[in-house]
């Protein structure tokens, strides 16, 4: 992948509230020590992780990046973070102002909007055939209140392998529920990849829905 504008933006929107979060945490560190550490290894993860497509084909690049953030992160705390600790890193992401604001203008229970993401899927699918690269389905509901949303394939599993973490990706996961909620819904899934299933599975209703049961 390149350093392109989408990584550009993830890097500033979101790294200094997780830097707040660690300086919150770990009173005795070296705060200046981790942030330019992390960003050489963001910058190296970048390089070495294959490109899926522009933001503009391919939405999930934020994902992607996300997830090298997390662990550029991580890797600059040397030890010092462990892995309930990195959930709540990424937990803590989620108040990143320009994150919030951005899942809760969403209008997820829209059929409009649904039908278009499932135009906007295949596009996305179709950016690459890499194993970074997610294959997502979308299936509409009974109405606009409900729907369902596959993902065959998993970019963040393939970072996590290529980065020998496999073992932090389910923490990741935990972020799915934080963005829906956002956006005024409720996720139900059986399983990730991440942890061993065929597929992701998300159910997704309105809060507060006849189906929200």
């Amino acid at each position: 992948m390149k350093n392109s504008l989408c990584e550009k933006i993830i890097w500033y929107a979101l790294s200094p509230t997780i830097f707040q979060f660690i300086k919150q945490y770990w009173k005795d560190i070296d705060i200046k020590n981790v942030k330019r550490i992390s960003k050489n290894n963001y910058k190296d993860i970048i390089k070495r992780t294959p490109d899926i497509g522009s933001l503009r084909k391919n939405p999930l690049r934020v994902c992607l990046t996300s997830g090298i953030l997390w662990l550029s992160i991580y890797e600059a705390m040397e030890g010092k973070m462990n892995q309930e600790q990195f959930e709540e890193m990424v937990s803590a992401t989620i108040e990143a102002p320009m994150l919030k604001k951005n899942f809760q203008k969403q209008k997820a229970f829209d059929i409009k909007t649904q039908k278009k993401k499932t135009e906007k899927n295949k596009i996305a699918n179709a950016a690459s055939d890499s194993e970074f690269n997610w294959n997502t389905e979308l299936i509409l509901g009974r109405d606009e209140n409900e729907y369902t949303i596959i993902y065959h394939r998993c970019g963040l599993c393939a970072l996590g392998k290529q980065e020998h973490h496999e073992e932090l990706i389910p923490y990741m996961c935990k972020m799915d529920y934080e963005t829906i909620t956002m956006m005024g819904g409720v996720l139900k899934r059986k399983g990730t990849i991440a942890t061993g299933a065929d597929c992701c599975d998300f159910y997704i209703c309105k809060k507060g829905s006849k189906w929200d049961k």
